[in-house]
């Protein structure tokens, strides 16, 4: 009865009749990718919409009677500079949404996105670095906490799909291409509209590149999907899941890591120290056994 139920929405295809339909139909968060404040960034990275139609979306959605609202931005985007990322922050922050999620610009090969990989536009490892330090600090001046590397809430709006995803727990994905993780398997939903109506919601149908998931995977999964979160994992979840010790299973990666000052332990769990933040991937690795 009180389920969270998001839909993710660009800002050029939010219309109050879609948002009348939806509200009508259960859903209750919206997670709207504004991404930047410069229209000009927008524009090179491949954006459809422009600065002034994320704000219109924005209280769109708010008058459609939403009260649980995320927006995306992203961070390291050609040309931006921190002072840039700043005014992003700033300006995001204004229009009071409960949730933010900041995410890094990646480069994937096969995306229009990949021609600037090397480029001298875009922000290095260190202005990234930079960039993201500047925000965890801006963010929590605002009173939005952290909780995940890349997420930040107002109290009591942690997005619930983010932290069963980070906890390695099953979620269902509904429409075109979402995906889902279920009994054992992770997969997507087919990307054709016809083929997608025609199924009826027959998920063997639905369902493609499907991906078994053995014990030895969801272990390390747990791990460093649950270490992505600021409360990191504990030893009485891991036990409960898989019926082991996580120290009898991960005992010489935790010490190690330890060691060099990236984890920190206490009788409940394990998670990252500030410095394992910074460099969280090469943790993560350390699990992937």
């Amino acid at each position: 009865s009180d389920a969270e139920i998001t839909f993710e929405a660009n800002p050029d295809s939010v219309s109050d009749k879609l948002l009348r339909r939806l509200r009508g139909e259960g859903f209750n968060r919206v997670s709207l990718g504004i991404q930047t404040d410069e229209d000009e960034i927008l524009q090179k990275i491949g954006r459809p919409h422009n600065y002034a139609q994320a704000v219109t979306a924005f209280e769109r959605i708010r008058r459609a009677g939403f009260d649980n609202l995320s927006v995306d931005l992203i961070y390291g985007l050609p040309s931006q500079s921190r002072n840039d990322w700043a005014d992003t922050l700033s300006r995001a922050m204004a229009l009071r949404p409960d949730h933010i999620s900041c995410y890094g610009l990646k480069l994937e090969e096969g995306t229009p996105m990949y021609e600037y990989k090397g480029s001298p536009f875009l922000p290095d490892d260190d202005e990234q670095a930079d960039m993201y330090l500047s925000a965890v600090k801006i963010l929590r001046a605002y009173g939005y906490r952290q909780y995940e590397i890349s997420n930040f809430a107002k109290k009591g709006r942690q997005s619930r799909h983010n932290r069963i995803y980070w906890q390695a727990e099953e979620y269902l994905g509904m429409g075109l291409g979402s995906h889902s993780y279920m009994n054992g398997e992770r997969f997507h939903n087919i990307y054709d509209l016809q083929a997608y109506m025609e199924a009826d919601g027959e998920v063997s149908l639905l369902k493609e590149d499907v991906e078994i998931i053995t014990e030895g995977d969801a272990m390390g999964e747990f791990m460093f999907l649950g270490l992505r979160l600021l409360e990191g994992v504990t030893f009485e979840r891991f036990r409960e899941r898989f019926g082991q010790e996580m120290k009898n299973i991960y005992g010489e990666q935790i010490d190690s890591l330890k060691k060099d000052g990236l984890l920190q332990e206490d009788e409940i769990g394990i998670r990252l120290t500030a410095r394992g933040v910074d460099i969280s991937n090469f943790v993560f690795e350390k699990f992937l056994i």
